[in-house]
């Protein structure tokens, strides 16, 4: 795929829970001409968001009470598979977009177990009583890496049934176990009160974590916040995503997890304001230490991504002010757990040298590493981007042609060494990972030569190559099980801009053999037909994953081109 580089400068989406809700002028303005899928996020007059929440909170405890004098028919408790609410949906997890009238009520069900047991579910204790939080374990686990779950989840898990002790951290906080309740339910179909209702309280427990006694709440803070944000852009609620992402960079800041195994003597990190104890205590183990690890390149992966997607933060934030990110490259989880961490493992200034490699030189790392290096690539291509004008005085131009050749190579690199995507079966626990990582490092390189592509054909080729692989990828691969992180939508759409761009630029050149007579209206027609179903292809993959992801079916919406 090396390359050199220039030497010269309609599709439906799921109506949305509150299409109902007041909107104004410009949003109405959008919808009427399709050109956005957003709406309106303030409450409706006279009553703000807390109070409709709390409203739904003393619905759901009154419900509560009702069932409580209803006698039961008999003393079992009775568990039910989640499966057989995922079975009834076409996609492999069930969405909260559905109508309330056709999901199934967690708490309310007739079949649900004993009514005296969801009693604390929306009080402010968030230990779920076993039955219920078996169930929502059930459905969040094979989930949790989609929704950026970095720390290991068997022992997550097991120690869900220890007693919460003053001083032990084995347990998780309850800010965290609020969260993953949530996204239990979010997967499992609740209704939206429910759902609204454990928001709330994962929202105040969480609002409070650096307050409490748990000597781990940074770093379940931070899983907190990353699976928040997740959540929030699966739903399409983009401004409290990127809220959450925030914190989340803060609170990984905080507690220093990128200069954690640091061979550093001059890394600098200043602790935020009104945060008077940013350390954690020291790891019991390798899997502790992995967890932690791999907490900062989970946040920094995401905060890359996003921040190329919907713009308002960088991963650029944790070397600001003089500070190095230290932190070595991350293991994968089984690495953890089988011990193959050496004890020299350590970093410093590790983004740096590995923007100075070119070519790459590794050997097998992980794909956790690959994951975040292609964020890293995607980051920084989409930022030098962005900084060109042609109006660039010559010395300047110069120094920004040097970079481009520097980082087009270093991408190129990176692309020659990753494992075949064909080899990794959807069934695989790493397909998603693999599968965004090719991704990534293609839309990084798209990103790179769009600056060029409308005036130098190496770049219009070089993108249109890289588009067309990216839907390539996946062609023939039953994808009916599999699903994406929302991240996704946000690549996709800058590949179907690439192949917009192209049609665009076929009928320019039709139009033009018509009116000089050219003969050669003929082979570009039928060039615009292949690039035409590429598109289509496209789509109908964003299309299918647009039911698990509220944020995909946004982006198509946004994508607002004609081309099907």
């Amino acid at each position: 795929m090396a390359m050199g580089p220039p030497t010269s400068p309609s599709m439906r989406t799921k109506t949305p829970r509150n299409l109902n809700r007041a909107k104004c002028s410009q949003c109405q303005a959008r919808s009427k001409t399709g050109r956005c899928g957003l709406v309106c996020e303030y409450p409706v007059v006279g009553q703000t968001r807390k109070q409709t929440l709390e409203e739904s909170i003393s619905t759901l405890e009154k419900r509560i009470r009702e069932l409580e004098r209803a006698e039961p028919d008999d003393d079992s408790v009775k568990l039910y598979d989640p499966s057989s609410y995922l079975s009834t949906s076409s996609s492999p997890v069930a969405t909260s977009s559905s109508s309330p009238s056709s999901r199934n009520s967690l708490l309310f069900d007739s079949a649900t177990p004993e009514p005296s047991l969801f009693v604390t579910a929306v009080q402010e204790d968030p230990e779920v009583p076993t039955a219920l939080e078996q169930q929502l374990l059930q459905v969040f686990v094979p989930h949790a890496r989609t929704f950026g779950f970095f720390l290991n989840i068997n022992r997550f898990v097991t120690n869900l049934s220890l007693p919460q002790t003053v001083g032990d951290y084995y347990r998780p906080c309850a800010a965290l176990l609020c969260v993953v309740y949530l996204i239990g339910l979010h997967l499992y179909g609740a209704s939206e009160d429910e759902e609204s209702a454990f928001l709330s309280r994962a929202l105040s427990h969480l609002s409070h974590v650096l307050s409490s006694t748990h000597p781990l709440r940074l770093l379940h803070g931070t899983q907190a916040e990353i699976l928040l944000s997740t959540y929030f852009f699966r739903t399409g609620r983009i401004l409290e995503a990127k809220h959450h992402l925030s914190s989340a960079v803060s609170l990984a800041t905080c507690a220093g997890l990128h200069r954690l195994r640091s061979g550093s003597t001059s890394s600098f990190s200043p602790g935020l304001v009104g945060i008077a104890e940013s350390s954690l205590p020291l790891p019991k183990d390798v899997i502790d230490e992995g967890e932690r690890i791999n907490g900062f390149w989970t946040t920094f992966t995401l905060c890359n991504c996003w921040g190329v997607g919907v713009g308002g933060f960088s991963s650029m934030v944790f070397e600001s002010y003089g500070s190095h990110i230290d932190t070595p490259w991350p293991l994968d989880m089984e690495d953890y757990e089988e011990n193959r961490m050496p004890t020299t493992y350590c970093g410093a200034s590790t983004i740096r040298n590995f923007l100075t490699q070119a070519p790459l030189q590794w050997n097998e790392p992980s794909k956790t590493a690959m994951f975040a290096q292609s964020s890293l690539l995607l980051e920084r291509a989409a930022n030098l981007a962005s900084s060109y004008t042609s109006e660039l005085h010559p010395d300047e131009h110069l120094r920004y042609m040097k970079t481009f050749t520097s980082l087009d190579a270093l991408i190129d690199s990176f692309y020659a060494l990753l494992p075949l995507f064909s080899q990794t079966p959807v069934s695989s626990p790493n397909f998603v990972i693999i599968w965004a990582t090719h991704l990534i490092i293609r839309v990084a390189n798209i990103k790179l030569h769009n600056v060029f592509a409308a005036s130098i054909p190496f770049s219009q080729k070089k993108t249109l190559h890289l588009a067309e692989e990216c839907v390539e990828l996946v062609l023939g691969i039953d994808l009916s099980n599999a699903e994406v992180n929302p991240i996704f939508g946000m690549l996709w759409t800058i590949i179907g801009q690439t192949i917009i761009e192209e049609i665009i630029r076929i009928d320019s050149l039709i139009q033009t053999a018509l009116l000089s007579a050219w003969g050669m209206e003929e082979l570009e027609v039928g060039r615009r037909v292949k690039v035409v179903a590429l598109l289509n292809e496209l789509f109908q993959t964003m299309e299918l994953f647009a039911v698990q992801s509220k944020i995909i079916g946004v982006f198509i919406f946004l994508s607002n081109i004609p081309y099907t």
